[in-house]
Protein backbone atom coordinates (compact mmCIF):
# COMPACT_ATOMS: atom_id res chain seq x y z
CA UNK A 1 0.00 0.00 0.00
CA UNK A 2 1.24 3.66 -0.67
CA UNK A 3 1.84 5.44 2.10
CA UNK A 4 -0.41 8.99 2.08
CA UNK A 5 0.77 12.25 2.21
CA UNK A 6 -0.29 12.93 5.67
CA UNK A 7 1.58 10.52 7.24
CA UNK A 8 4.94 11.07 5.43
CA UNK A 9 4.33 14.84 6.56
CA UNK A 10 3.96 13.90 10.32
CA UNK A 11 6.97 11.66 9.77
CA UNK A 12 8.94 14.17 8.83
CA UNK A 13 8.22 16.69 11.31
CA UNK A 14 8.36 14.05 14.14
CA UNK A 15 12.09 13.39 12.49
CA UNK A 16 12.79 17.14 12.84
CA UNK A 17 10.94 17.62 16.30
CA UNK A 18 12.64 14.63 17.63
CA UNK A 19 16.17 16.10 16.44
CA UNK A 20 15.53 19.33 17.38
CA UNK A 21 14.75 18.44 21.22
CA UNK A 22 18.03 16.38 21.39
CA UNK A 23 19.73 19.17 19.92
CA UNK A 24 18.88 21.75 22.15
CA UNK A 25 19.06 19.91 24.96
CA UNK A 26 22.85 20.58 25.89
CA UNK A 27 22.15 24.29 25.30
CA UNK A 28 19.12 24.43 27.63
CA UNK A 29 21.62 22.76 30.30
CA UNK A 30 21.46 19.14 30.21
CA UNK A 31 24.31 17.75 29.04
CA UNK A 32 26.96 20.02 27.47
CA UNK A 33 28.62 20.90 24.04
CA UNK A 34 32.69 21.65 23.97
CA UNK A 35 34.88 21.07 20.76
CA UNK A 36 36.04 17.62 19.56
CA UNK A 37 39.63 16.95 20.09
CA UNK A 38 40.91 18.46 16.67
CA UNK A 39 38.71 21.37 17.11
CA UNK A 40 37.13 21.28 13.97
CA UNK A 41 33.75 20.83 14.89
CA UNK A 42 31.65 20.46 18.27
CA UNK A 43 30.65 17.36 19.83
CA UNK A 44 29.01 15.86 23.12
CA UNK A 45 31.47 17.52 25.97
CA UNK A 46 32.66 13.81 27.68
CA UNK A 47 35.27 14.85 29.52
CA UNK A 48 33.42 15.78 32.36
CA UNK A 49 31.34 12.43 33.21
CA UNK A 50 29.47 14.13 35.90
CA UNK A 51 25.65 13.62 36.84
CA UNK A 52 24.39 16.08 34.89
CA UNK A 53 26.32 14.03 31.63
CA UNK A 54 25.75 10.59 32.10
CA UNK A 55 21.75 11.08 32.61
CA UNK A 56 21.74 12.91 29.58
CA UNK A 57 24.02 9.85 27.47
CA UNK A 58 21.82 7.30 28.42
CA UNK A 59 18.90 8.49 27.87
CA UNK A 60 20.49 9.86 24.31
CA UNK A 61 21.86 6.25 23.99
CA UNK A 62 18.15 4.62 24.57
CA UNK A 63 16.44 6.48 22.45
CA UNK A 64 18.91 7.57 19.60
CA UNK A 65 20.86 4.60 19.31
CA UNK A 66 18.78 0.99 20.96
CA UNK A 67 15.56 2.04 20.02
CA UNK A 68 15.70 2.85 16.53
CA UNK A 69 18.35 -0.18 16.51
CA UNK A 70 15.55 -2.10 17.86
CA UNK A 71 13.25 -1.16 15.49
CA UNK A 72 15.19 -1.42 12.46
CA UNK A 73 16.43 -4.97 13.99
CA UNK A 74 12.59 -6.04 14.18
CA UNK A 75 11.35 -4.08 10.77
CA UNK A 76 14.02 -5.61 8.84
CA UNK A 77 13.47 -9.05 10.72
CA UNK A 78 9.95 -8.69 9.02
CA UNK A 79 11.31 -7.98 5.24
CA UNK A 80 13.65 -11.09 5.34
CA UNK A 81 10.81 -13.03 6.51
CA UNK A 82 8.76 -12.00 3.20
CA UNK A 83 11.54 -12.42 1.42
CA UNK A 84 12.17 -15.70 2.71
CA UNK A 85 8.51 -16.87 1.82
CA UNK A 86 8.40 -15.63 -2.06
CA UNK A 87 11.76 -16.52 -2.92
CA UNK A 88 13.01 -14.05 -4.20
CA UNK A 89 15.43 -11.79 -2.04
CA UNK A 90 16.26 -7.89 -2.97
CA UNK A 91 18.86 -6.90 -0.90
CA UNK A 92 20.65 -7.94 2.25
CA UNK A 93 18.14 -7.08 5.41
CA UNK A 94 20.83 -7.07 7.50
CA UNK A 95 23.14 -4.53 5.96
CA UNK A 96 21.31 -1.14 7.23
CA UNK A 97 21.70 -2.20 10.62
CA UNK A 98 24.90 -3.73 10.70
CA UNK A 99 26.36 0.10 9.18
CA UNK A 100 24.44 1.48 12.29
CA UNK A 101 26.12 -0.44 14.37
CA UNK A 102 29.31 -0.75 13.08
CA UNK A 103 29.20 3.63 12.36
CA UNK A 104 28.05 4.70 15.62
CA UNK A 105 29.22 1.92 18.37
CA UNK A 106 32.56 3.28 18.71
CA UNK A 107 31.62 5.98 19.23
CA UNK A 108 28.56 5.12 21.91
CA UNK A 109 31.50 2.83 23.21
CA UNK A 110 33.75 5.81 23.92
CA UNK A 111 30.66 8.01 25.51
CA UNK A 112 29.90 4.88 27.73
CA UNK A 113 33.39 4.80 28.64
CA UNK A 114 34.01 8.50 29.25
CA UNK A 115 30.79 8.43 31.51
CA UNK A 116 32.66 5.64 33.69
CA UNK A 117 36.40 6.97 33.51
CA UNK A 118 38.56 9.71 32.62
CA UNK A 119 39.25 9.68 28.87
CA UNK A 120 41.80 12.69 28.42
CA UNK A 121 44.81 9.77 28.27
CA UNK A 122 43.35 9.05 25.23
CA UNK A 123 45.31 11.03 22.40
CA UNK A 124 43.07 13.59 20.80
CA UNK A 125 43.56 11.85 17.13
CA UNK A 126 42.21 8.76 18.64
CA UNK A 127 39.46 10.03 20.22
CA UNK A 128 38.19 11.63 16.64
CA UNK A 129 38.38 8.59 15.20
CA UNK A 130 34.76 7.38 16.41
CA UNK A 131 33.43 11.04 15.92
CA UNK A 132 34.78 10.96 12.10
CA UNK A 133 32.90 7.33 11.42
CA UNK A 134 29.59 8.57 13.06
CA UNK A 135 29.78 11.01 11.09
CA UNK A 136 30.13 8.88 7.62
CA UNK A 137 26.90 7.61 8.00
CA UNK A 138 24.75 9.18 5.76
CA UNK A 139 27.08 8.41 2.92
CA UNK A 140 27.35 4.58 3.95
CA UNK A 141 23.34 4.42 4.10
CA UNK A 142 23.15 6.41 0.98
CA UNK A 143 25.33 3.52 -1.06
CA UNK A 144 24.32 0.51 0.97
CA UNK A 145 20.19 1.73 -0.17
CA UNK A 146 21.55 2.49 -3.91
CA UNK A 147 23.52 0.15 -4.25
CA UNK A 148 21.52 -2.91 -2.51
CA UNK A 149 18.27 -2.51 -4.94
CA UNK A 150 18.14 -3.24 -8.06
CA UNK A 151 16.09 -0.26 -9.38
CA UNK A 152 18.42 2.31 -8.09
CA UNK A 153 21.45 -0.25 -9.32
CA UNK A 154 20.12 -0.17 -12.68
CA UNK A 155 19.54 3.42 -12.53
CA UNK A 156 23.13 3.99 -11.74
CA UNK A 157 24.82 2.23 -14.35
CA UNK A 158 22.20 3.96 -16.82
CA UNK A 159 23.41 7.17 -15.69
CA UNK A 160 27.15 5.90 -15.49
CA UNK A 161 27.36 4.07 -19.07
CA UNK A 162 24.39 5.06 -20.80
CA UNK A 163 23.11 1.64 -21.34
CA UNK A 164 20.14 0.15 -19.47
CA UNK A 165 20.22 -2.98 -17.43
CA UNK A 166 17.95 -5.37 -18.85
CA UNK A 167 15.69 -7.63 -15.79
CA UNK A 168 17.53 -10.69 -16.77
CA UNK A 169 21.07 -9.16 -15.94
CA UNK A 170 19.88 -7.98 -13.27
CA UNK A 171 18.38 -11.07 -11.75
CA UNK A 172 21.84 -13.46 -13.24
CA UNK A 173 24.17 -10.53 -11.52
CA UNK A 174 22.34 -10.80 -8.21
CA UNK A 175 22.69 -15.29 -8.07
Amino acid sequence: SKMQWSTAISMILFAWLFAAFWSLMPLLGWGEYDYEPLRTCCTLDYSKGDRNYITFLFALSIFNFMIPGFIMLTAYQSIHQKFKKSGHYKFNTGLPLKTLVICWGPYCLLCFYAAVENVMFISPKYRMIPAVIAKTVPTVDAFVYALGNENYRGGIWQFLTGQKIEKAEVDNKTK
